[in-house]
């Protein structure tokens, strides 16, 4: 009788058979029976395993949505109407940080315009003021 560290002994075939080394598990196996799982998938409402994708969920990262419109219009608006452009600013910058959206430089920029035409606005106005009292 042989024993089961002995290389030369003949299998048994009751013995269940481990695939060779180098072959995925089930290899030469028959197919799961129509409306089973193939083996290393996941069922439905099971986690996927070893990195892969979800079921419905797309496989790469989704990409961000571009500029926000709203800080380019805080830009625009902060050449035009100073207030108007400050206020939409930092509207802009709050809803970038929420989303995640880029713009914040231009939201950035849109506050710095609007605060510096409304300081050039203020001093235009009150020279302008102080040449009509002194006015004979």
């Amino acid at each position: 009788m042989t024993g089961p560290q002995d290389p030369f002994a003949t299998p048994d075939p009751n013995a269940p058979q481990n695939p060779p080394q180098g072959q995925p598990p089930g290899y030469g196996q028959q197919p799961p029976a129509y409306g089973q799982q193939p083996y290393g998938q996941p069922g439905y409402g099971q986690q996927p395993q070893y990195g892969q994708q979800p079921f419905g969920q797309p496989p790469y990262p989704q990409q961000r949505g571009g500029t926000s419109p709203l800080a380019i219009g805080a830009l625009i608006s902060a050449f035009l109407c100073s207030p108007l452009g400050i206020i939409l600013g930092f509207v802009a910058k709050s809803q970038i940080k929420k989303t995640g959206q880029s713009g914040d430089g231009l939201a950035t920029a849109a506050i710095v315009v609007g605060v510096l035409s409304m300081l050039l606005g203020v001093v235009l106005f009150s020279s302008g003021m102080s040449n009509l009292e002194t006015a004979p």
